[in-house]
């Protein structure tokens, strides 16, 4: 049976000897690229918000809060639209009042040029007849389980599967996340999520191994309600504290441990309409709008670009039922 004890001797055995680890920065940062229109919107400060079917994602924990059964698609690109980044996940309560869900997230992106073979050597010139055109892909597939210990707080693991596919060579990785969830006063939650616990491991077909490194998220955030003028005020804050010596990468850092805020706030009316805004780790500011209707929700946010590169955009649609669905 899964203890709260056995989740933090886990995580504690996990962490233990981490910096004597030699490994390569950033191997999971296609992972951080957020779930959902409604934490988007709120910047990524979501880790103690989660109770829907994205806190698979988010926070494994945070499932219990779900309805009895719910369904979600994200869409959005990125980059100027060359990359989509996609979202799929489905969550069901169960009878023995755990939940479970199943996520699938996949990043893409189409029609790459392969001029390897097109120099003609003759001709001393490139041969535009034999480019050809590759996609490329990064795909995650999480399983994940989440049970209240008792009536304030709630745990979560998920069970990560990725996969990584380019035209010259492919990856395969396992990991494993941990979450918990607080109730600590009627309107207050906290929430931790422990990422990648026992370092993620890809192997590619070269033979050479990635490590993704555990990473700690934490989270807080207060739910507010105006009742006479039927408005709820949700603020959240994150921090999320990576083991990577990422120095100047991060707004902040000590030694080989760097450290990343997230805030955000959710406005709503009568839980019918939201409008939300935050800054993230890259001090971009998001902001987004949700619709809620019986049953189905439509959710879109947007993420100011600081580059070229452009700005994010993302669509959710999100179905919920009374009635489970596993």
């Amino acid at each position: 049976m899964i203890t709260i004890k056995n989740i933090v001797l886990s995580v504690l055995i996990a962490y233990t000897g981490l910096f004597a680890v030699e490994f390569e920065k950033y191997a999971g940062e296609f992972l951080s690229l957020g779930a959902g229109s409604r934490a988007t919107g709120m910047a990524g400060a979501y880790v103690a918000v989660a109770n829907d079917v994205t806190a698979g994602y988010w926070n494994p924990a945070g499932l219990i809060d779900a309805k009895p059964a719910e369904v979600v698609f994200m869409h959005s690109k990125q980059f100027i639209s060359s990359v989509q980044y996609n979202l799929l996940a489905a969550s069901s309560d169960m009878k023995d009042g755990s939940a479970i869900g199943i996520s699938f997230l996949y990043l893409t992106m189409n029609g790459i040029s392969d001029t390897r073979d097109a120099y003609d050597e003759i001709a001393q010139k490139p041969d535009y007849s034999k480019i050809k055109e590759f996609n490329a892909g990064d795909y995650v597939f999480l399983v994940t389980y989440a049970k209240p210990y008792n009536d304030k707080l709630s745990y979560g693991m998920n069970i990560k599967l990725i996969s990584r596919a380019y035209e010259v060579e492919s990856a395969l990785g396992l990991g494993f996340d941990i979450g918990l969830k607080y109730r600590m006063y009627d309107n207050l939650f906290i929430g931790a999520m422990f990422k990648d616990v026992t370092s993620s491991i890809m192997t590619w077909s070269t033979g050479k191994k990635d490590l993704i490194t555990p990473s700690i998220r934490t989270g807080i955030s207060y739910l507010l309600a105006w009742d006479r003028f039927n408005l709820t005020f949700q603020p959240a804050l994150d921090l999320n504290i990576m083991f990577e010596d990422r120095e100047y990468a991060a707004q902040y850092n000590i030694g080989p441990i760097s450290f990343d805020t997230f805030a955000g706030i959710e406005v709503a009316y009568k839980n019918t309409l939201a409008l939300r805004a935050g800054y993230d780790d890259l001090n971009r500011f998001n902001t987004g709008i949700g619709v809620k209707i019986p049953k189905m929700a439509f959710d879109y946010s947007f993420t100011a670009g600081q580059s070229d590169l452009g700005d994010v955009q993302r669509i959710t649609f999100h179905l919920t039922f009374d009635h489970t669905i596993f």
